[in-house]
């Protein structure tokens, strides 16, 4: 019987473990008592295999959605960052984890492909957002649904300031119909920030990055931890239960 959980992280296209954009995710991860595969698009193992081995999965940020996989032409899509494959892996990921009431953490590209795998949408370019040359980190105020998922998985916060590394969303009118909307921009309330189903044990999503612990102000980091920790507990509780 395996001790800790083992989250499955699908990550951009030749990307492995040790690459510093994962670092962050793993490190996060293994802080918070899990086990880390990577699942790249290229990776050799259908969804079922993978789905079958993992306790919980993370849904890693990256390139856009294809429009096309939510009935939209390309309004504002980054067309060079798509990758087609991952789109595949994630979505069918993603239903199947659902089929199993498997944890999930969709981060940034992973809310909004979360968002689309249960049949939403996404606004495809908000201004002064996503692509950016400056090294310093831009960040945005978040408000929290008192009582969700989320808000008990941050700390009970109701505000942070949160990293910004996105320029496309999801907004109330193109939100899955099963997903609940317990975060969003402080500024405008149209804009969500985090996720959970209605029908999952803890299916969560957020627009910022977590894994990013030093981006965020000292009051805030320890909710990033908090998230992971309470992710990987759901894992844990799935690995008790198989």
């Amino acid at each position: 019987m395996k001790s800790k959980p083992l989250i499955g992280l699908t990550v951009t296209r030749g990307r492995d473990k040790d690459h510093p954009k994962n670092r962050h995710y793993v490190r996060c991860l293994e802080a918070a008592g899990a086990e880390v595969i990577v699942l790249p698009p290229e990776i050799d193992a259908a969804p079922y295999e993978i789905i079958t081995r993992i306790d919980g999965l993370v849904l890693g940020g990256g390139g856009d959605v294809h429009p096309r996989r939510y009935g939209a032409p390309v309004n504002g899509t980054y067309v060079d960052s798509i990758d087609e494959e991952r789109d595949v892996l994630e979505i069918e990921l993603i239903r199947l984890a659902l089929e199993r009431n498997m944890p999930i953490l969709g981060i940034c590209r992973g809310i909004q492909v979360l968002n689309v795998a249960m049949g939403g949408g996404l606004l495809q370019h908000i201004p002064d957002h996503g692509r950016h040359e400056s090294h310093d980190v831009r960040t945005h105020k978040v408000r929290v649904r008192r009582g969700s998922l989320l808000w008990q998985a941050l700390g009970e916060l109701e505000e942070l300031i949160v990293n910004t590394y996105h320029h496309q969303v999801v907004t109330r009118d193109v939100l899955a119909p099963s997903l609940l909307a317990s975060a969003w921009l402080a500024s405008d309330e149209r804009i969500i920030e985090g996720v959970e189903s209605i029908n999952h044990r803890w299916v969560v999503g957020v627009q910022w990055h977590p894994e990013r612990v030093e981006d965020f102000p000292p009051p805030y980091q320890e909710a990033q931890r908090r998230l992971f920790r309470s992710l990987v507990r759901a894992a844990a509780g799935a690995l008790v239960m198989a």
